[in-house]
């Protein structure tokens, strides 16, 4: 089996609150249950993929980067976005009555908070992943929800025939789209990562399916005396090397490879970002018996994943969990599930550390 290529992080939110909740704290874990919803509450939830494929729409289009240097009227908007006038504007106006964008008189719109994170230059932006959404290969596989209940099956190879991954190499533009929300998803949480672990006593460390090199390169930045080892699959290797800053790119190297069957050894810290809830708990076994192989006895392992909280409490994980279900086979965990995966690949979890994102640093030694 092939690794999965940077693009393993797949789909996390699918709800328009879950979406402009990226800074949520998991603190909310700890929070008593939801209070009960009233028919129209319901009714909000049914019609949640409407939203979606609204907030897809205008994230194509780019519309709030339109809006960026103000008040834009309709007419201008559909101009320069290539759209039909009037139904931009129904599309728009619905989406500011639910506090998405402003409506001002005479058809004109204006960017409000929410908005903002639908820029592609905001530091918080979602407009990638919003666009990803509403894409056929994202919503379709939900539409198989049932048989995957009925089953047991993961519903997106029910529908195309193949693995999520499978499918991604043989349809580049879906992955290069894909790639490009692992790595809007990941800036945002690696301020909360470097954070909460101290990096600076690290001499050397490899980030396992790093993708783009996003996070790795923002550890290389905040701790000077430390290099690292970019490992995914060849091809995105090689396209993240051009990406790296001048600045931390002499301390990085860049490898190709599978972790199914070699990790690079010679590191005193390995890390995995988002990477096991991809896979079912044997997959998770033989990714760590091959991590376990390339890690002397003081390496250790961080893996930084959601954990599922406890019954009737709110956390994204829970939702998640179902688009593993649903996309790749994975699962989301709670903290003792990962902890038993995490034995039976040989290793011992020392401590698990909050982090001011949805993320869990579980940090683990060779048993």
């Amino acid at each position: 089996m092939m690794q999965k290529p940077s693009r393993r992080r797949v789909l996390k939110q699918s709800m328009l609150g879950a979406l402009l909740a990226a800074g949520a704290s998991p603190s909310a874990q700890g929070a008593p249950p939801p209070p009960a919803l009233t028919r129209q509450n319901l009714q909000a939830l049914l019609t949640g993929y409407q939203t979606s494929q609204m907030l897809h729409v205008v994230a194509k289009l780019k519309i709030a980067d339109l809006l960026q240097d103000g008040p834009r009227t309709t007419t201008d908007l559909a101009a320069s976005a290539g759209a039909h006038e009037d139904a931009l504007y129904r599309v728009l106006r619905t989406l500011a009555s639910i506090g998405i964008f402003s409506e001002l008189d005479g058809r004109r719109f204006q960017l409000n908070p929410a908005a903002e994170h639908l820029r592609s230059n905001h530091e918080g932006s979602v407009r990638v992943f919003a666009e990803i959404l509403g894409e056929e290969w994202m919503w379709k596989p939900w539409g198989a929800l049932l048989e995957s209940v009925r089953t047991g099956e993961t519903a997106f190879d029910r529908v195309y025939g193949m693995g999520t991954f499978d499918w991604f190499q043989k349809h580049p533009d879906a992955a290069r789209l894909f790639d490009a929300g692992q790595s809007e998803s990941t800036r945002a949480s690696v301020v909360a990562i470097t954070a909460a672990f101290d990096f600076s006593k690290v001499r050397r460390m490899v980030d396992v399916g790093g993708g783009d090199g996003t996070l790795l390169a923002s550890v290389l930045r905040v701790s000077p005396a430390t290099s690292g080892v970019l490992f995914d699959l060849p091809a995105v290797v090689d396209a993240a090397k051009p990406r790296f800053d001048p600045s931390v790119a002499a301390r990085a190297a860049f490898v190709g490879g599978d972790f199914f069957k070699a990790v690079p050894a010679g590191a005193d810290l390995y890390l995995m970002k988002s990477i096991l809830h991809d896979w079912n708990d044997r997959d998770c076994q033989r990714i760590l018996d091959t991590l376990r192989q390339a890690m002397s006895a003081t390496a250790r392992l961080i893996v930084a994943e959601d954990h599922v909280c406890a019954p009737n409490q709110p956390c994204l994980a829970k939702q998640r969990d179902v688009n593993m279900l649903v996309r790749t086979g994975g699962r989301n965990r709670t903290e003792q599930e990962y902890r038993d995966v995490l034995a039976r690949g040989g290793l011992r979890t020392t401590r698990v550390i909050p982090t001011t994102s949805t993320l869990f640093l579980m940090e683990a030694t060779p048993a």
